[in-house]
């Protein structure tokens, strides 16, 4: 991993490379001078010294917070069950199908997706600001992020689509890190505007995802929280409702293949020929060691 340099006039972290000491862009996995790969942008944003130190904090006050309210306990048993979470996207069913029937075929990221003329954004205010939002909380490499959320119990956003579909954490662990929740609403929250650096302590690798969700969610526990209730406290609400959803957003940098997939959990559809392409799905899923859930 490139180790942190200074930090820029922007407020971005600056990295040098393991191998030559050259500054890597922000953007950039692979050193631009040597060569040598450094590590996935958004995971070195995560690793960096400041945004490390802000999130320590962060996580001692949340231990301070709990222990005072009786519930450190909990608090501490709330981190170890996110440790064993899942990355989760939820998508329609012809998104997944489209997934899944070959392994020729990618998703690849929203953004490459607008860029290249395979979907128009839709007209409502999520993505006439997203990329505002989201290039400020990921400068100069947002394009490249597939977005997914954590979840405990292996069911997703289902506002996005009506099928959960669970990665495995050996696909995306190394290229994957958390932030505290949809940009969008982050930046509204801190009044953060285009251009200007992003609060440090929001953010984390997907091996410290628990640190992030104790210091985010420590005020939702107290000493009658039940383990049974871990789930809907680190995502909720799942699905169309009123409010915004409230979830730890995992930003997983490139593009995701079908080999990826661990399972897929959604409905039964009603019309038969939806249910012929859930059956189709549930062939190539096995084809690559993945399973398909009713529910």
């Amino acid at each position: 991993m490139a180790s942190a340099a200074t930090t820029g006039s922007t407020g971005i972290p600056e990295f040098l490379c393991t191998a030559c000491s050259s500054p890597i862009p922000s953007n950039k996995r692979d050193c631009v001078v040597c060569g040598t790969d450094n590590g996935c942008p958004n995971v070195r944003q995560a690793e960096g010294s400041v945004e490390k130190t802000a999130l320590a904090e962060r996580l001692a006050d949340a231990e301070v917070s709990a222990n005072a309210r009786g519930c450190l306990d909990i608090l501490k048993k709330f981190g170890v069950a996110v440790l064993s979470s899942s990355a989760v996207m939820a998508r329609s069913l012809a998104v997944l199908d489209s997934l899944v029937k070959s392994d020729k075929s990618l998703y690849i990221p929203f953004y490459k997706q607008v860029s290249s003329g395979a979907r128009i954004p839709e007209d409502n205010d999520w993505d006439l600001g997203r990329t505002a939002a989201d290039s400020t909380v990921m400068p100069h490499y947002f394009e490249e992020i597939s977005f997914a959320a954590l979840s405990l119990d292996l069911v997703g956003l289902t506002a996005y689509g009506a099928y959960s579909i669970i990665l495995k954490e050996q696909a995306i662990a190394l290229r994957a890190s958390v932030f505290e929740e949809n940009p969008f609403i982050f930046n509204r929250r801190h009044r953060i505007i285009a251009g200007e650096a992003c609060t440090p302590g929001y953010r984390a690798t997907w091996r410290q995802r628990h640190v992030l969700a104790k210091a985010k969610l420590q005020s939702l526990l107290n000493s009658g929280t039940t383990p049974d209730q871990f789930a809907g406290i680190l995502l909720s609400p799942k699905g169309a409702g009123t409010g915004d959803p409230d979830y730890i957003e995992v930003h997983i940098f490139g593009d995701i293949h079908r080999r990826a997939i661990e399972r897929v959990i959604g409905p039964k559809p009603k019309h038969r020929v939806d249910r012929a392409i859930l059956k189709s799905i549930e062939k190539a899923l096995v084809e690559v060691g993945a399973s398909l859930e009713v529910r």
